[in-house]
């Protein structure tokens, strides 16, 4: 009995024992990882510090960088070309002298959501200017150099070469040689080589050393636009610019234009001579608001009152509202209008000529009583 109680006792002492072990190995163990994540949160940190200040040393700051007060002086001239970065946009003004770094132009750029907004084009600026303010000043039209030119509806092509020559400082010669050149000022085919009516009327903006070729090739596509966004398919585009042009120089408030377009449809339905003194007065110029007997007896194409059928090509550079009616005429009886009041620009119109007699004696007795 004593020899079992006693190998009873040494049993469960050794047991105790290697708990006591165990507890003490799992200590250890737990030390040890407290020591190594303590170790790696110490690491971490100090890369996570390290990064930030290698990418903040990356990224200008406003405090570090070379930056000049104020507006500056002088004057120069900058280039922003298309495509231009802030960063390539920076470095022009940093070499023209404009700014005293480029990161703090660069600095200016981020701060400023209509960075992104400026034009390329040709800019007046000051040297050693606060970069903030070159910011600004790029963002400014008044401060950007561009040559303005507006042409109005219903001229012309030699009244639209003067202006251009004007605009560019070429001569007359120079703008009508650059017009000769169909291919260079991209004249669609179906204009079959005449410019008349392609020239769009607008307002537009060149840079500086703009030349004739450029003048007339943007006015030209603007046309092609026009005509497109109105859904004109190419093989009617000399067609309608041709009634367009027509309606333009008869027409004398919009309201009357699209009516005007449906009188000229009709006529051309019956092979009725359009007889307007608009195309008379194309190849027969005259300060009257009427056209002569022998005016009107002058063999030309462009005669409406000799050939039936449109004239040649248009007689004018309508504009967008032309354009408009003589895709969508006012659907209507109409054979005849005139004009009977030129200062309100009052249009009558009529289906028989009889009627038409009457609209006429209107324009003449205002004619009589206005001083004609």
């Amino acid at each position: 009995m004593t020899d079992l109680f006693e190998a009873e006792t040494a049993s469960t002492t050794s047991l105790d024992m290697r708990r006591l072990q165990r507890r003490q190995r799992r200590a250890t163990r737990r030390k040890w990882t407290l020591v190594a994540s303590a170790v790696a949160l110490v690491v971490l940190a100090l890369g996570s510090s390290v990064a930030y200040s290698f990418v903040k040393s990356l990224s200008p700051s406003e405090s570090a960088v070379a930056d000049y007060t104020g507006a500056g002086s002088g004057s120069i001239q900058v280039v922003v070309e298309a495509g231009d970065t802030g960063a390539d946009i920076a470095q022009t003004l940093y070499d023209a002298g404009v700014i005293a770094s480029t990161e703090a132009f660069i600095v200016a750029w981020n701060q400023n959501p209509d960075s992104s907004s400026i034009s390329a084009g040709y800019y007046f600026m000051q040297r050693e200017m606060q970069a903030s303010l070159a910011l600004d000043q790029l963002l400014n039209p008044d401060y950007r150099d561009v040559r303005t030119l507006t042409v109005i509806e219903g001229k012309t092509l030699d009244t639209y070469y003067q202006k251009i020559a004007d605009l560019t400082e070429y001569s007359l010669d120079d703008v009508k040689a650059a017009a000769a050149d169909s291919a260079a000022i991209g004249l669609p085919a179906e204009a079959n080589g005449n410019l008349e009516g392609w020239l769009f009327p607008s307002t537009y903006t060149f840079n500086p050393g703009v030349t004739p070729t450029d003048v007339l090739s943007k006015m030209v596509s603007t046309t092609v636009e026009v005509l497109d966004r109105n859904g004109v398919a190419p093989e009617d585009y000399e067609r309608i610019l041709t009634v367009a042009s027509l309606v333009e120089r008869e027409a004398g408030t919009d309201e009357d234009r699209p009516m005007i377009a449906g009188v000229i449809y009709n006529r051309l339905a019956i092979d009725m001579p359009l007889q307007l003194d608009s195309t008379v007065h194309y190849f027969a110029p005259s300060d009257s608001v009427f056209t002569s007997d022998a005016d009107r007896a002058i063999d030309n194409p462009y005669n409406t009152y000799l050939y039936t059928g449109l004239p040649p090509g248009p007689i004018a550079a309508p504009g967008e509202a032309s354009i408009q009616a003589a895709v969508n005429p006012t659907q209507h009886d109409y054979l005849y209008f005139v004009t009977v009041n030129l200062t309100t620009k009052e249009t009558r119109y009529a289906v028989t000529y009889a009627d038409h007699l009457k609209n006429v004696q209107l324009l003449q007795d205002w004619y009589a009583a206005n001083g004609g």
